[in-house]
């Protein structure tokens, strides 16, 4: 999984941001560590930026961030369930939330390595295929997910009773808020392929 993975997280989320606040700077600091690949240093600064503004609910968010991106997801919801309401229910706060739904379930699979060994020995198996998606979305692969569950739609829509088709939307409209484009790109694959 790319430490950078969603970087337009990072670069879109600037409401509130005041360059003058001490905080601020430190979260734009370490969004840049992040996004050059040192997340160890940008954790250590956001640290600092939480204990210079316990208050400020964007820079544990920045946190969530970094920790779902390296993997952490434990750690990342624990942080999560401690945020405000206005931060969970904000564009950023969904979109964290999103992904760590996904990365819930994700670690209801038998993993991403299982479950490719499966596909591979088994394409035909549409259970390894949905899990394998699941796996992807989690860990920022969004092509390589949406190309699968594409294949699922197009070969076996039922599968547990329509599943390919609403995850497929369930990532367009997780995806529409800060990646438009590559939403809008799906949205027009699926409707190709329903009509």
């Amino acid at each position: 999984m790319s430490e950078t993975a969603n970087a337009h997280i990072f670069q879109t989320d600037t409401d509130g941001f005041d360059p003058d606040k001490a905080s601020d700077q430190l979260r734009q600091q370490a969004r840049d560590q992040h996004l050059a690949g040192d997340a160890a240093a940008a954790i250590q600064t956001l640290t600092q930026a939480i204990q210079e503004d316990p208050g400020n609910p964007r820079v544990a968010m920045d946190m969530i961030q970094v920790l779902l991106d390296i993997g952490q997801a434990q750690s990342a919801l624990e942080l999560f369930e401690k945020l405000p309401s206005a931060a969970t229910q904000s564009e950023m706060g969904e979109c964290l939330n999103g992904q760590l739904t996904f990365a819930r379930l994700a670690s209801r699979t038998e993993g991403m390595d299982v479950l490719s060994q499966k596909l591979e020995e088994n394409p035909e198996d549409a259970k390894a295929r949905f899990d394998l998606s699941v796996c992807l979305i989690a860990a920022h692969a969004y092509d390589e997910a949406m190309s699968h569950l594409f294949v699922l739609q197009a070969d076996d829509p039922d599968f547990e009773q329509g599943a390919p088709r609403e995850l497929i939307l369930t990532v367009i409209n997780f995806l529409s808020p800060n990646n438009p484009k590559l939403a809008q790109k799906y949205r027009q694959k699926l409707n190709n392929l329903l009509n």
